[in-house]
């Protein structure tokens, strides 16, 4: 029974047991733009710009807290998803 074989990428895996073969892939890390303010990654200038604008409808309450952080939230999950899906691999 072999457990594991090398591969020519490191961040595959391919694992051969009985009836079972099993390949498990690691997506490369994020693209690193250098932007931290110690181990928190700092927004770029146009999605500050839109987390203010958010903040402001909410605080004015042209929107509620709610809707604004699940806006905010979403966008910066879909962001973080775009940038690993299109990474280069």
């Amino acid at each position: 029974m072999r457990s594991r074989r090398p591969h020519h990428d490191e961040r595959v895996v391919v694992l051969h047991l009985p009836y079972v073969t099993a390949r498990l892939e690691m997506a490369p890390p994020p693209k690193d733009d250098g932007r931290h303010l110690g181990p928190v990654p700092i927004p770029s200038a146009k999605m500050t710009a839109y987390y203010i604008g958010l903040g402001t409808l909410a605080a004015v309450e042209a929107i509620e807290w709610p809707i604004a952080a699940a806006l905010a939230v979403g966008s910066y999950v879909a962001q973080r998803t775009r940038a690993t899906a299109t990474a280069p691999r």
